[in-house]
């Protein structure tokens, strides 16, 4: 019991922190874009390739190539460093027992409101 309250704290632990800076973001106190070298420097250059790989950021071209290539967006980044704690914190296969719980109570759902409509020729 103890483990699964200290995990439920980690998990909304990290939802506050990108809570924060959305609305950081949004009331214009923190800057949206980071360059690629600020973003390898925070978090760095293996996790960055690695999220991105996996298509959680995206890297947007920059018009001004002798400065930096890319730059993120610090809330994509901030998400993807808060959905790795998370991975890092909940076993996979605990990840995939509460997917496989979600999808078969979806199924049910949707097979109890499936009414059949009989064909008009």
């Amino acid at each position: 019991m103890y483990d699964e309250e200290k995990t439920l704290e980690k998990i909304i632990s990290s939802s506050i922190g990108i809570g924060v800076i959305q609305t950081l973001k949004e009331l214009g106190l923190m800057d949206e874009t980071v360059t690629e070298i600020q973003a390898h420097k925070m978090y760095s250059k293996k996790l960055v390739n690695q999220w991105a790989h996996k298509r959680w950021i995206v890297g947007y071209p920059n018009g001004n190539k002798t400065r930096a290539k890319f730059y993120y967006k610090r809330s994509e980044l901030e998400t993807a460093s808060r959905m790795l704690d998370m991975v890092n914190i909940i076993p996979a296969s605990k990840i995939n027992q509460i997917m496989q719980t979600q999808f078969k109570s979806q199924s049910n759902e949707k097979s109890k409101n499936f009414k059949a409509v009989p064909a008009k020729f």
